[in-house]
């Protein structure tokens, strides 16, 4: 169980809370066989506390934040910066995905989507961060190639794709 007492953040602003929640649910994995019950309390409004699986908590994450254009368009004023952590929450949800087996496939394939495909996302990317698009793609071609998503060919070659050309475009950057 994680409670918190804030919608300031959550199971997916840090890694902090899966180093803790999401490592004991895979050493009991590792022990058992069987992923144990996990639970994220939120209190922020202490007349309708709530309680919902890790599982549930993530896609309501997902729902509300990590795909919120609103939320994608604050991050993107802040260039360098709101790359990198459109990037970092790629890495996080991976991370839970790792420990504890809470990502779906139409979460990869929304990520894909929304962050490393969208073409106006991918200009943004190479103009101000172009090692998050590359750390994106990256990232979820792992997940792909560790069998945590059933990607279809189509998108995989796509995000390879992706990853050759913001590759290139950072050598191209950095050859003297």
């Amino acid at each position: 169980m994680k409670n918190e007492d804030s919608r300031e953040y959550d199971l997916l602003s840090c890694d902090d809370f899966n180093a803790y929640l999401g490592g004991f649910v895979a050493a009991v994995k590792t022990v058992s066989g069987n992923y144990p019950k996990a639970y994220s309390g939120d209190a922020s409004d202490p007349d309708r506390v709530r309680y919902r699986s890790i599982q549930e908590e993530v896609k309501h994450i997902f729902r509300s934040r990590i795909l919120n254009p609103r939320w994608m368009d604050g991050l993107m004023r802040h260039g360098y910066k709101g790359a990198g952590d459109l990037s970092r929450a790629v890495d996080i949800s991976f991370h839970w995905d790792a420990t504890s087996d809470v990502m779906e496939d139409w979460m990869y394939d929304a990520l894909s989507e929304k962050y490393a495909l969208d073409e106006k996302m991918q200009e943004w990317f190479k103009e101000v961060n172009p090692y998050a698009l590359q750390n994106i793609a990256e990232r979820l071609l792992e997940a792909a190639s560790r069998g945590m998503w059933n990607v279809s060919e189509e998108m995989k070659k796509r995000l390879e794709d992706v990853y050759l050309d913001v590759e290139g475009d950072i050598e191209e950057r950095t050859d003297a």
